[in-house]
């Protein structure tokens, strides 16, 4: 008796490529609410600094890498589409 692959797919997903995407997707939602939830975070920092120089620099430096964070979750999606065309779609 042989079983017919195709029908143990309980994912919903067509092939490797749309589950990739979908987790991509996830990840990129959950790295977005993370980098809001720093960036409010780091408001509170700059507001509660009072003028004291260390916290400032410390609440810029947050800042700095929350916004860094920002642009690098922006960009993922694009470079994991890239390699996953690149490997999984070769044309050899």
């Amino acid at each position: 008796m042989l079983i017919d692959l195709q029908s143990l797919n309980f994912t919903g997903f067509g092939d490797l490529k749309e589950f990739v995407f979908f987790v991509v997707q996830l990840g990129m939602s959950l790295s977005v609410l993370l980098v809001v939830a720093s960036l409010v975070i780091t408001g509170f920092k700059y507001i509660f600094s009072m003028g004291d120089e260390e916290k400032v620099k410390s609440a810029t430096k947050s800042l700095t890498f929350s916004l860094l964070g920002l642009v690098i979750v922006f960009l993922s999606p694009r470079l994991i589409e890239f390699i996953i065309n690149e490997v999984l779609t070769q044309n050899s």
